[in-house]
């Protein structure tokens, strides 16, 4: 009995491992659409409109069809694991089609919060395939009982059955509409692809075209493809069984071709249109990408039977080699603009500190005011969640105190969504004179993921091979979506400019920009700042505009980009040899270089009162603002796998020190301020998260209207918020 068990068992591991992909692909999906905040929140931003559920469809359909369809002809062309199992080869290709409704069904699911329960979802499934033997039999009892016109007419009212479904889930766009036809589709589904083969057969022509169209060559070709294509090397057939093969094969074949150009059309248009991109949204780019990469997989496996050459070897290796040649993913930097001057012309942060409190004389020097305070703002990162509750804090500061916050700061610190937060801020200020948080908010909530979401899931892998496509990397990607969001926006005009004209700025309203970043080689912090710094501390920090021959510039959606490269959506980028990635793996809240600012005009302000007792510099008071998007809940600390242990310590430690650093780095600062104002607190925390809450709002480069509408109710009912815009009218 251990012996039949163990065989068995080692019959199921080789059948798994002919059709691993497809199995690989159900469990991300599944994993991404259910464990993750940010697969939830794609698949409610599908609910958001009728187009992207129309796509969502057609996506889901294209990812049932490859996954069925090229797991048939990996399934024909394994003659001798047909042998040994013969029912594992002929099911599991229509199983995983089936499961692919499944997979999607519980992703609906779990929209619902009680039902998004591993116990719910293993019980569901368990219903799911119990009813996929059951309609496999019966399907199956009818296709032999039954004659080719009854399969057709019950064919043909499975297809209206099927379109009117179609039709109708689009139409109302609603969670239930699609919880409740899923399971009508996936029935159809087995259905058409149990009684195919009969009707096929039961054809008295093996003609594929019209005589009249006089394509015999063609056909003839097409004929021999198929034979090719649906037999395994080691295995001769007769001619008999070649004729079946052509009619059982020819149409559907030819069906499955023509659906998948239409299909990959629409996937390449949306590699190289960032409008049609957006236009077709995350969620059916997500299910696009995974059956078209799925399909090339299948496909490389299918070369390699025929063929007897491991072409996943060969594409793995052509990559590794390539490259030491070319490089992928360098930062995109202008040349020959003739502004970088200006970067080396940077002040330094004691002269910048001096000139801006020039402009602030007069305030300085009132005899009614005991204190002048300086707001320095620092920002999590955390992509569009980040940028959103950062520009909106910041633009409600600005308005319910008349504009007398952006009057004192001084500085906006930030890493990855946290700095294009604090950009969006800044150029409001700059630009908007009205409707500023309506603005704000109308350029955040856009789609930034759709676009570089595509080139991930795809086209990066054929970069190296493709000199045109060396500069458009899924990071270029995403810096395209900062700078283009239709319209006449002056959001997205500014993200264009080069970033030396920030570096211009002579108004009183010029704080010091700090985008943080991190040297991936070494862990280095590196900073893109429009001053330079001069203390033993901070010059231990990668001055990154510092890197850049003289001749060199950067956009400032490129400065923004390069503090938020979160592999693994966003890869590392290079300038020079150095590669640098998201600013949060050293200071997620940008709030290090913020604490060392202070220490150094800290230094200067003693030492200006030393030498003249009076000097006004003793009214400033330094505040810090804390923008945090970040849940206090925390983890339960549990026991881990051994083999976690000797596989991943490594990886689980930095990503548990991801947090801590920052945590540490921000209460360093806070207790700083305690002891330099005698236990007086100038540090401000405005977080998005109340006491206790775990994380629930997606950190994405998009985010569905549900989410925004919760984050604007946040922002409405912030307390924090109220009493620091009291504390900054007061002053």
């Amino acid at each position: 009995m251990i012996k039949k068990f163990l065989q068995q068992l080692a019959i199921i591991i080789l059948v798994c491992r002919a059709f691993f992909p497809s199995i690989l692909l159900l469990s991300l999906v599944y994993i991404f659409f259910t464990d993750f905040v940010q697969g939830k929140d794609i698949i409610i931003t599908g609910l958001d409109s009728r187009q992207t559920g129309f796509f969502f469809l057609i996506g889901l359909q294209f990812w049932v069809l490859i996954t069925w369809y090229t797991s048939r002809l990996i399934a024909y062309n394994h003659d001798r694991l047909f042998q040994i199992a013969k029912k594992g080869l002929y099911h599991t290709p229509r199983l995983l089609g089936y499961l692919c409704y499944s997979v999607v069904f519980l992703a609906l699911l779990s929209l619902h919060p009680s039902l998004n329960n591993l116990y719910v979802h293993a019980v569901i499934l368990m219903i799911t395939i119990g009813c996929y033997v059951i309609l496999n039999n019966v399907f199956e009892t009818i296709k032999s009982k039954s004659k080719r016109k009854l399969l057709l007419r019950v064919r043909f009212i499975i297809w209206l059955i099927f379109i009117a479904s179609f039709i109708w889930m689009v139409k109302e766009n609603t969670l239930n509409t699609y919880l409740f036809f899923m399971p009508v589709m996936q029935t159809g589904y087995l259905y058409l692809v149990i009684t195919r083969r009969k009707i096929s057969e039961s054809t008295q022509s093996d003609k594929i075209f019209p005589p009249s169209l006089g394509w015999k060559k063609i056909e003839n070709k097409y004929k021999q493809f198929i034979v090719w294509i649906f037999t395994d090397p080691v295995k001769r057939n007769n001619v008999e069984s070649e004729e079946i093969m052509i009619k059982t094969e020819k149409n559907i074949f030819l069906l499955f071709a023509i659906f998948s150009c239409a299909a990959l059309t629409i996937y390449l248009v949306s590699v190289f249109s960032i409008s049609f991109a957006r236009f077709l949204s995350p969620l059916p780019i997500i299910l696009l990408s995974f059956a078209i990469l799925l399909g090339a997989g299948n496909f490389l496996s299918l070369l390699s039977i025929k063929l007897q050459i491991n072409f996943h070897f060969l594409f793995i290796a052509s990559l590794i080699l390539i490259g030491y040649v070319v490089e992928t993913h360098n930062v995109s930097i202008q040349t020959n603009k003739g502004v970088t001057a200006s970067y080396a012309n940077r002040p330094f942060l004691r002269k910048k500190f001096i000139e801006w409190m020039g402009v602030h004389q007069q305030e300085l020097m009132n005899n009614a005011k005991k204190e002048f305070p300086i707001y320095f703002v620092i920002a999590d990162g955390g992509a569009s969640r980040s940028a959103y509750w950062t520009a909106s804090v910041l633009s409600v500061l600005e308005k319910k105190t008349n504009g007398g916050f952006s009057k004192n700061l001084f500085c906006l610190s930030g890493a990855s969504g946290g700095s294009f937060g604090n950009m969006a801020f800044y150029v409001s200020i700059k630009n908007l004179k009205t409707n500023r948080l309506e603005h704000i908010q109308s350029y955040l909530s856009n789609d930034f993921l759709s676009f570089p979401l595509v080139r991930l899931l795809g086209p990066d892998l054929m970069i190296p091979f493709i000199p045109g496509l060396r500069s458009t990397d899924r990071a270029s990607a995403l810096e395209k979506s900062m700078e283009d969001v239709g319209g006449n926006d002056a959001l997205s005009k500014f993200m264009k400019q080069d970033l030396s004209t920030m570096l211009e700025e002579n108004t009183a309203f010029s704080p010091v920009i700090a985008i943080n970043a991190t040297r991936m080689q070494d862990g280095t912090p590196g900073l893109i700042s429009n001053v330079k710094f001069e203390n033993e501390i901070s010059e231990k920090r990668i001055d990154i505009l510092g890197l850049l021959d003289q001749n060199q510039s950067m956009n400032i959606s490129t400065a923004v980009v390069l503090g938020a490269r979160f592999p693994y959506f966003s890869p590392a980028g290079r300038i020079k040899d150095q590669y640098f990635v998201d600013g949060g793996y050293f200071d997620n809240s940008g709030g290090g270089i913020v604490h060392e600012m202070i220490l150094d005009l800290q230094h200067l302000i003693t030492d200006t009162s030393n030498l003249h007792p009076d000097h006004p510099y003793q009214k400033i008071r330094f505040h810090v603002i804390h923008i945090s998007n970040q849940a206090d809940g925390k983890n339960k600390i549990r026991k881990i796998h051994p083999l976690v242990n000797d596989l991943a310590a490594p990886i689980k430690t930095i990503m548990g020190s991801y947090a801590s650093q920052t945590d540490f780095n921000n209460l360093r600062l806070y207790k700083y301020l305690l002891e330099l104002y005698d236990g007086d607190t100038t540090y401000h925390t405005i977080n998005l998260y109340q006491k206790g809450e775990t994380d629930f709002f997606p950190m994405n480069w998009s985010i569905s209207n549900q989410s925004l509408q919760k984050m604007n109710k946040r922002l409405k009912e912030n307390v924090q918020i109220n009493e620091l815009a009291e504390k900054i009218s007061g002053n």
